[in-house]
């Protein structure tokens, strides 16, 4: 604030604000009341310490409060609408009218083209004349200020009317004299504080050419470039946001319809770029005083709309430029404006945190879809991923607010999003069953895996939530990938060599969803083997391919058991896993030895003696089985083999009576109850010798000691 007042035009504005008080303190009380004031500038500690700054410019100086002051506040309402709704409403009568006329004089051809020109330009020029005279003579009223304000409109559609309709005007004299009215009336907004200017005129000068009817050409957008820079900067000054809504609004509606219909390159370049640095200005204009400043509604309106408006008339309007590149390369270098900004901290700028947040995300969309009209498969898919992995390194950056993590979360999640689209938009689905996809499907498949596990790893110490989910995605990945390269028993072995190595990821590193990974690649793994290779009907009629099925179920076995060695926590259910997934392979294999081959003759006469000798086999398999694994448990000690081979024999005699007694025949029932009976029996022995000591009654121990 200090660095400010020591400025010389604030200094000059000081001076110029203290004599003009004291000729209303005159005018006013002139009967001695009026403090004595020099009549030169204070010095700036002085004017710092008595001059306080009035937050309602618009009206004159407050008198000493009184009893008329509480009468002024209740007739409130009809000073507001005899001071300012009267001279508002006259201000757009008069506007009205002058277009009014232009439009009467045109249809019914009473004067001249030459004569209608001047006279509208002088009837405006008299009405803003008579507003400053009335300003400066008067008091500061509203009528004067909306007298300026239609005025300000008036000249600017005359000078449209007078270049584009009847070419009166060329087109050097009515940029110039576009700058002039426009500079008169930027300057009286500014100095007046004036919102009827800034409502009534700067807004019905960009209206003009629409109100007017006139073509939309390169001279019309010179005069409205003009315009929109007048109100920008009376935005600046003045902190009117909704001024600068209101501007780049208007503008867009005409500049962009100009564009979009085919124009030379070069001019479409600059009218973007001009447009382009207006509404950013008016977006951030001022907007720095406080770095934890939270942001403005209206300002991220402005610099989202801007970017928007910018963008897509670009886009469109430039599609055809560059071999058919012009649209991303205009976005590229919008996205890259707005990324840059976003870094800017010096105090030239000092643009606030939350905006420079915004810009970059803005900034990162219009990255996004340039990319997306350049790119496609594997390279967009990396681009995807890189950025992903970028905006979870921002997440060390973070300042510690939940907004920052918010917009973390965001960025990181779109554009994995986006990634993952790709990635099925490259590799559907469908062709899990069909032909197998090439390498850079393959690829685009590992990248968005990659950028996923890389972004969950970088963002999980600050948002597990988020990388929670980037980690099951990634794993997802994995497996959608596996799935793409492999197929038949090899998808089901490397699906548990996964599970293998994620498992002992998981232990190694103490990540749990490691360990939940790798419990879902060996269900994968699992459910493939017994839906394609092996489904439970093979105990029945055997396997297709029992090699398959030994690969599948081999390796299924194997992972398990390479587990229990690793996780001590699961080392009792991985066991049980493997022992029972062997005992399924060796059953499916004895099976399916006693089916027929295929094409062998009598078939029809060997089909169910053959399957019958497989079942009363594998019946004493199970039994002979689980009559061993009991022994086991027994001199081992161990409850949870001696429950398990408890509950193999149940199945076994679950099995017998229920399916040998009702499909085999006699024989081979016979042999498969003896079979059964005598094993049940010898275990039934082994228990009985072999069975763990009962726990001492304490109270009988007890009883003895004493």
């Amino acid at each position: 604030m200090t660095a400010e007042l020591d400025d010389p035009h604030v200094e000059a504005r000081l001076a110029d604000l203290d004599r003009r008080l004291q000729s209303l303190e005159a005018v006013l009380w002139p009967t001695g009341r009026t403090r004595a004031r020099s009549s030169s500038c204070p010095p700036p500690a002085v004017a710092r310490q008595n001059v306080m700054p009035n937050t309602n410019r618009s009206n004159g100086p407050e008198p000493p409060r009184s009893a008329s002051a509480s009468r002024g506040r209740d007739h409130s309402l009809s000073d507001l609408f005899g001071g300012r709704v009267l001279a508002w409403t006259g201000g757009a009568a008069t506007l009205t009218g002058i277009f009014l006329f232009l439009a009467l004089a045109i249809s019914r051809g009473w004067i001249g083209i030459e004569a209608r020109v001047a006279l509208a330009g002088v009837g405006s020029s008299l009405l803003m004349a008579a507003g400053v005279w009335l300003h400066a003579k008067r008091g500061r009223t509203e009528a004067s200020v909306s007298m300026v304000g239609a005025a300000t409109a008036g000249l600017f559609a005359t000078i449209v009317v007078g270049s584009h309709v009847y070419g009166v005007i060329s087109p050097v004299a009515a940029v110039s004299a576009s700058l002039l009215v426009g500079a008169i009336a930027t300057r009286l907004a500014i100095r007046w504080a004036g919102h009827a200017i800034a409502a009534v005129g700067l807004i019905g000068a960009l209206l003009s050419p629409i109100l007017v009817g006139a073509a939309i050409d390169g001279s019309t957008i010179a005069i409205l470039a003009v315009a929109a820079a007048c109100a920008i900067w009376t935005v600046l000054w003045q902190r009117w946001d909704w001024l600068g809504l209101a501007t780049v609004l208007i503008c867009a509606a005409q500049w962009g319809r100009w564009a979009l219909v085919g124009q030379p390159v070069g001019l479409e370049v600059l009218v973007l770029c001009w447009f382009g640095l207006l509404g950013l200005a008016a977006g951030l204009g001022r907007r720095g005083d406080s770095p934890a400043k939270s942001l403005e509604p209206l300002s991220a309106a402005l610099l989202t709309l801007n970017a928007l408006v910018v963008g897509i008339v670009g886009a469109f309007s430039l599609r055809d430029v560059a071999a058919g590149h012009g649209a991303a390369i205009w976005l590229a270098a919008l996205a890259i404006v707005y990324i840059a900004l976003a870094q800017v901290q010096a105090r030239p700028l000092a643009i606030s945190e939350p905006t420079r947040r915004l810009l970059l995300v803005v900034g990162v969309i219009l990255a996004d879809v340039a990319i997306a009209l350049t790119a496609g498969g594997l390279a967009l898919t990396l681009v995807w991923g890189a950025v992903a992995v970028a905006c979870a390194c921002l997440s060390r950056r973070a300042l510690g607010r939940p907004s920052d993590y918010l917009l973390v979360e965001i960025a990181v999640g779109a554009h994995i999003a986006l990634a993952l689209v790709r990635a099925l938009f490259e590799v559907t689905p469908g062709d899990l069953s069909g032909q197998q996809p090439g390498l850079p499907e393959l690829l685009t498949i590992a990248a968005l895996a990659a950028s996923c596990l890389a972004s969950g790893y970088i963002t999980a110490p600050r948002t597990r939530r988020l990388g929670d989910v980037l980690n099951a995605v990634g794993f997802a990945a994995i497996a959608y990938l596996t799935a793409q390269a492999l197929s038949g028993p090899m998808l089901a072995v490397a699906w548990a060599l996964e599970a293998l190595a994620l498992l002992q990821l998981g232990v190694s590193t103490r990540s749990r969803q490691a360990r939940y990974a790798g419990a879902g690649f060996m269900t994968l793994s699992l459910g493939h083997a017994l839906i394609l290779e092996a489904p439970p009907a093979a105990l029945v009629t055997g396997a297709p391919d029992l090699i398959a099925t030994a690969k599948a179920f081999g390796a299924i076995a194997l992972a398990l058991l390479g587990a229990s060695r690793v996780d001590r926590e699961a080392r009792g259910w991985l066991v049980a896993g493997g022992a029972l997934t062997l005992l399924y392979l060796a059953s499916v294999a004895i099976v399916t030895a006693f089916q027929p081959a295929a094409g062998s003759a009598d078939i029809a006469i060997l089909d169910l003696s053959i399957r019958q000798e497989g079942q009363v086999l594998l019946s004493g398999f199970w039994s002979l089985v689980g009559v061993a694994a009991l022994i086991v448990g027994l001199r081992s000690n161990n409850a949870a083999i001696r429950n398990g081979a408890l509950g193999l024999l149940l199945a076994t005699v679950a099995k017998v009576f229920l399916y040998d007694l009702s499909t085999l025949t006699s024989i081979y029932r016979v042999i498969s109850f003896i079979a059964l009976g005598l094993l049940l029996l010898a275990g039934a022995f082994a228990y009985q010798r072999l069975r763990p000591p009962p726990l001492p009654d304490m109270r009988k121990v007890h009883r003895s000691q004493r």
